[in-house]
């Protein structure tokens, strides 16, 4: 008879998980979730992109325009009669929009143009930079 007793004690010690079971899993689910998010972020950041690529059309749109019209590049966006949808104009030759300050140059005197768009969109300690110009 002890020993049946003895048994049922050793079994119910045995049911449940421990303290190291517990943390390994916690561990486990830590480390997946840093990955899945940074993931995340980068993808919150390539699908940001399109935003500027859109923006950078309108504006060589506008600045054929103004070429045909005026014979020159305009060197501002208040030239060029150019904003940024929910954008603040900062100076002239700069815009700040959602995620990306625009600044527009000339480069090579009243026959170009350049704009740059920076901005840190994924959340990363660089920032973004992506530019166009008139084709040479």
């Amino acid at each position: 008879m002890m020993i049946k007793a003895h048994a049922s004690k050793k079994s119910r010690r045995q049911a449940g998980f421990t303290l190291m079971d517990v943390m390994v899993v916690t561990l486990i689910i830590g480390v997946l979730g840093s990955v899945a998010v940074n993931g995340y972020q980068k993808y919150v950041a390539r699908a940001r992109r399109p935003e500027t690529v859109m923006t950078f059309r309108a504006i060589a749109a506008a600045q054929r325009e103004h070429l045909l019209e005026h014979g020159y590049y305009a060197a501002t966006f208040g030239q060029l009669g150019f904003n940024i949808e929910g954008g603040v104009e900062i100076s002239p030759t700069e815009i700040q929009g959602y995620k990306y300050n625009y600044r527009i140059m000339q480069d090579d005197g009243p026959r170009s143009w350049y704009v740059v768009a920076s901005g840190n969109i994924d959340g990363d300690e660089f920032i973004d930079i992506v530019s166009a110009s008139n084709p040479r």
